[in-house]
């Protein structure tokens, strides 16, 4: 393709406090600039190239600090996608902060599955809102959204990292607490980061306390439980009055297709099976 004519593509939506851009180019591609200076952003690109000299591939992220200077370059096809995250979101705890304040820009070394699911999730968000654009009206879908992905991009951080917290002992009972804590309050809506300000402790800790001693993660166990909500909701709903679709969006189930699958997986029926049935008060 000539430079005369330039094919690309650009997808662009805002989840919460997140900024989502997915893009695809005709042509090779350097990019220079500098970030927001009071943003994180993530960049992952599907072809080699590098970032600030850093060989980077669809295996790795390149994280830029706020007020970074970053140079892109990739010689081939280039399809890339880039998420901003405010820094007080990203790092919410004065612990966390005073770490990342010396924090460069970077290729994040986590591990591949780690990186294919923060860039799985960006991807299937923008799907979804552009076949169903009520997802960008409803703000529990997007707040659901919005703690996956921060879950995500907090596991990219914690994979490049080996060396273990001398505070996780203190932390881990205090994270129990925090659970137990939640397991008697299941009327809320909560988000992992919810229970972590409930515990008062960092959220990676949190996570990690819960896969301890339930087997399973703070945002699955919260999955299940809107799910059961969702069941309630459809069994007393009629068709005639409301749509799966809305049900969803308002508890915070972005992905349509997710919640169908996870719903019918766990009550063996699909969710609109249970809207159409009569209705039960």
């Amino acid at each position: 393709r000539s430079l005369g004519e330039p094919q690309w593509t650009l997808q662009s939506a805002t989840a919460g406090s997140l900024e989502l851009r997915q893009a695809h180019e005709g042509g090779g591609t350097i990019a220079e600039g500098a970030t927001d200076s009071h943003r994180w952003t993530f960049y992952h690109q599907s072809h080699a190239g590098r970032a600030n000299g850093q060989v980077i591939d669809e295996s790795s992220v390149f994280v830029d600090p706020p007020g970074g200077e970053f140079c892109l370059v990739c010689h081939e096809s280039h399809e890339w996608l880039s998420v901003h995250v405010p820094t007080s979101v990203l790092f919410p705890s004065w612990q966390e902060l005073e770490l990342a304040s010396s924090v460069k820009a970077h290729r994040l070394k986590a591990a591949p599955h780690m990186t294919r699911r923060f860039t799985s999730l960006v991807r299937r968000f923008l799907s979804s809102a552009e076949s169903h654009p009520q997802l960008l009206d409803s703000p529990a879908a997007k707040a659901s959204f919005e703690n996956e992905l921060l879950e995500a991009a907090n596991d990219l951080f914690t994979g490049s990292q080996h060396s273990p917290s001398r505070h996780f002992v203190r932390w881990h009972r205090e994270s129990k607490s925090a659970v137990e804590l939640a397991m008697g309050d299941l009327d809320q809506s909560l988000s992992v980061l919810d229970l972590a300000r409930q515990g008062g402790v960092p959220e990676r800790t949190l996570r990690t306390a819960f896969q301890k001693c339930y087997g399973v993660s703070p945002a699955e166990y919260l999955r299940s439980h809107r799910l059961h909500q969702a069941r309630r909701a459809l069994r007393a709903s009629c068709p005639d009055e409301t749509t799966v679709t809305k049900i969803a969006f308002g508890l915070g189930f972005w992905d349509l297709g997710r919640f169908a699958g996870a719903y019918h997986q766990l009550f063996g029926e699909r969710p609109s099976e249970t809207l159409r049935k009569p209705v039960r008060r």
